[in-house]
């Protein structure tokens, strides 16, 4: 990716679902419009490097800061899954005002799978999508308990976060080197452009954009079943691509990640070498190869 990042065409907001959504756009606004959605914890800028890239093979691109995230609008509970489905189906229906207009997604990490889940929620909307290493979470992400004990835990976090402000950071260059320890293939480049634009200055420091609710959860049915399901509902043509590395940062490897795009109607499964759970900032050429090899062989280019 290089440590060059193109400045959005155009900022904007989005109404939807009664929020916010920031937007950032690359290309012909009259082009066919494809939605990046980034992973946990990111946020649209993320894609400076690769909008663009996506915008010159001749498409309007759209990348959004996620509900909880960046400049758009809060959580309002820890249903945070489900409210950022409803969000990406209302805005395929703002960019694509008509069944016939197509509309592609492309999804990093927790991004992957919320644009499946759009796809399966709403697939006579979506014409084609991208899964970049986001087949996740594995079955042991998954942990049974007592509901009225993971209730309970989710309202205390949720009442410790509301009575104490986010412990902000000394400067960005901490925030650069704790974020760098958790992603360690990140190149430097990215991680600083990544903290420049996902924090925001406070009394004492720095702290992360997004919402403190993210971290928070509850029991709302979520499970692996339900992701697998939804799986076979997703009529789109989908090309997931995944990261090759053992330290990729994901627990989806192999034989799991052949048999969830097996249930794809219309999937197929490439791995990125020499890549890890970034596979698109570590191998941006690879990756658009693959994506531009993907449109042209079912038409999505105009």
């Amino acid at each position: 990716m290089g440590d060059e990042f193109a400045t959005p065409d155009r900022a904007t907001f989005f109404e939807v679902n009664r929020t916010r959504l920031r937007a950032w756009c690359w290309g012909d606004e009259g082009a066919p419009p494809v939605v990046l959605v980034h992973g946990a914890y990111d946020h649209g800028r993320t894609w400076d490097g690769f909008a663009p890239r996506l915008a010159a093979l001749g498409f309007h691109a759209v990348a959004i800061d996620v509900r909880g995230h960046g400049d758009s609008g809060r959580l309002s509970s820890g249903m945070a899954w489900n409210a950022c489905t409803i969000d990406l189906c209302e805005l395929a229906r703002v960019l694509a005002p008509t069944p016939d207009t197509p509309i592609g997604m492309v999804g990093h990490s927790m991004g992957g799978g919320q644009v499946l889940t759009a796809a399966a929620t709403m697939p006579e909307r979506i014409a084609w999508l991208v899964n970049l290493d986001g087949l996740g979470p594995s079955a042991d992400d998954f942990v049974d308990g007592d509901i009225l004990d993971v209730a309970t835990r989710c309202l205390d976090e949720i009442d410790k976060f509301r009575s104490l402000p986010p412990r902000p950071w000394a400067s960005r260059a901490d925030l650069v080197e704790r974020r760098g320890a958790i992603n360690v293939r990140l190149p430097r480049p990215f991680l600083e452009h990544l903290v420049d634009h996902g924090t925001r200055e406070v009394e004492g420091g720095y702290v992360w954009k997004w919402d403190p609710a993210f971290r928070t959860g509850v029991p709302d049915g979520f499970s692996l079943e339900l992701i697998l399901a939804q799986y076979r509902h997703v009529t789109a043509p989908t090309l997931v691509l995944v990261s090759s590395e053992e330290d990729a940062w994901t627990e989806v490897h192999d034989e799991e990640a052949e048999r969830r795009v097996a249930l794809l109607p219309h999937g197929r499964l490439t791995s990125v070498p020499g890549a890890g759970h970034y596979v698109h900032v570590e191998q941006p050429d690879f990756v658009v190869d693959r994506i531009t090899e993907f449109l042209d062989e079912i038409g999505a280019r105009r």
